[in-house]
């Protein structure tokens, strides 16, 4: 009985919520489709230019297969690659930077109280914190964005989620 007075009001609200319209990114042969909703920034390309443009999605017109941007319209069907930042690599950078100053500093502080003359501060060392250090500047440079070619194994598709009352129902 109590799961009733909890569902029941649910059902109720959910007649009254609407959906969204979104861009989605289907992939042939998967299943989960990425969403990019109104008010997300996206980076695209489009047929026959080379440089991407920076925009955000301000509304979308299924009907007529437009995005609406900051600044212009778009048609779905000439975009022709889509970009993202990926967050990993920056991520990676910060802890090979921390790996190499410590992998030194340690190296270093346990070369000069040791108490032992025998043991130095090598090549080696220096050697590992040079390679992480320069690591950690590159991969953020190299691994910065992922570009999505629209095509044959990917495609984009306007979708609008709203509920739609019928006209007799007014």
């Amino acid at each position: 009985m109590r799961t009733f007075f909890f569902l029941f009001p649910m059902l109720l609200a959910s007649a009254w919520l609407h959906a969204q319209k979104v861009l989605q990114i289907e992939k042939y042969g998967n299943p989960r489709a990425e969403k990019i909703f109104i008010g997300d920034p996206v980076t695209y390309q489009l047929k026959g230019e080379d440089i991407f443009h920076d925009s955000y999605i301000e509304d979308i017109r299924v009907e007529d297969s437009l995005l609406v941007l900051d600044d212009r319209y778009v048609n779905v069907f000439d975009i022709s690659a889509l970009r993202y930042e990926r967050t990993w690599p920056r991520a990676t950078g910060i802890s090979l930077f921390w790996f190499g100053i410590g992998w030194s500093g340690f190296a270093a502080i346990g070369t000069a109280l040791d108490g032992n003359d025998d043991t130095k501060y090598r090549w080696s060392d220096a050697v590992v914190s040079a390679s992480a250090l320069s690591l950690s500047f590159a991969i953020p440079r190299l691994f910065r964005n992922k570009t999505v070619k629209i095509g044959k194994r990917r495609r984009l598709r306007l979708l609008d989620l709203r509920f739609k009352q019928e006209p007799w129902e007014d």
